[in-house]
């Protein structure tokens, strides 16, 4: 299970999920981390993640109500869950890779007398609930249990820690840190810092832009996205790179200008279709498709004929009167 749907206040709404760090989305370095590990099916509650690796099954769900907290999160899930044994994570963990790896080995070693799971410990000896392996029949009872004490108590909502709080679960020393999260901007710009201290790549694509705004570093896209995603209530997947390969082909092949026009138009024509029950992805890449080929289209006609484009014809023209005066 895999826990995306918080809202991140303390990070102005961000969706903690897509910041990126530098070398690509936190979902996506963790479920590649899942693929990594063998683990072949992965349920993520919360908005559809932005990247899927090809050796996970990734089904998404949603808690009731959205933002309902980590235990209706889970509660969400366990329908989809078929395994004996769960392994939880939140979104926000930078290094989920480790996370999995420490917690794999210690549910390994235990061979059978992990009791009802295992769960990662920091340095302050404070359980990280949503970084552990449960199993699933004590995991379920124990939300049923919470749900009716909840209920009987006059509350709304399940705390998590009341659902773990009456499961036998085995400490895992977390001694490296590796289960420190992204909660605040404090908490970001130390990941950055220390991402770029270890001088840390990937093979993701990353995009820098330099303009009158200044440079954009690595990451920063993501961070504006899915600042932008919380401010608008946008929980969709939002192909990055399709979008940007749509404006670079309409800037090249008509004009600058064309580009925000194209992909704002493009934007339009998407909502429209996911109103209509039409598969996103599927309609995103049709349409891009169709804008591309057109500037492309566009583009050779101008050469063809000699032609220069809006921009080039302003330029040579400014160059002109220049020369003239």
């Amino acid at each position: 299970m895999v826990l995306t749907g918080g809202r991140g206040s303390r990070l102005g709404g961000a969706a903690k999920a897509e910041l990126d760090l530098g070398d690509g989305p936190l979902i996506a370095r963790l479920l590649d981390a899942l693929g990594a590990a063998g683990i072949a099916d992965a349920v993520v509650v919360g908005p559809p993640p932005s990247h899927v690796p090809d050796s996970v099954r990734v089904r998404v769900t949603r808690e009731d109500p959205p933002f309902g907290g980590p235990a209706a999160a889970v509660q969400a899930a366990m329908p989809l869950v078929e395994a004996p044994w769960v392994l939880l994570l939140a979104c926000d963990l930078p290094r989920a890779a480790d996370v999995v790896r420490l917690l794999l080995d210690r549910w390994g070693d235990a061979s059978g007398t992990a009791g009802d799971g295992v769960v990662l410990v920091d340095g302050e000896q404070h359980p990280q609930w949503l970084a552990g392996i449960y199993a699933r029949e004590p995991l379920a009872q124990a939300l049923r249990s919470a749900a009716s004490a909840a209920t009987l108590g006059g509350r709304r909502g399940v705390r998590m820690g009341d659902v773990v709080g009456q499961l036998e679960l085995a400490p895992v020393t977390d001694a490296a840190g590796v289960s420190r999260d992204v909660d605040t901007p404090d908490d970001l710009a130390w990941w950055r810092a220390a991402r770029e201290q270890r001088g840390t790549t990937s093979g993701r694509t990353t995009v820098e832009h330099s303009g009158k705004a200044g440079r954009v570093p690595a990451g920063a896209l993501g961070d504006w996205l899915a600042e932008l995603q919380g401010l608008l209530g946008i929980e969709d997947r939002i192909d990055v790179d399709t979008v940007l390969d749509v404006a670079r082909d309409v800037a090249h092949g008509v004009a600058r200008p064309a580009a925000p026009l194209s992909t704002f138009a493009l934007g339009l024509a998407v909502g429209r279709s996911a109103a209509a029950g039409v598969p996103v992805e599927e309609e995103l890449e049709r349409l891009a498709a169709l804008v591309q080929r057109r500037a492309l289209e566009h583009a050779g006609t101008d050469d063809d004929a000699g032609t220069p484009m809006p921009e080039q014809a302003a330029t040579e023209q400014a160059a002109t009167e220049q020369g003239t005066a």
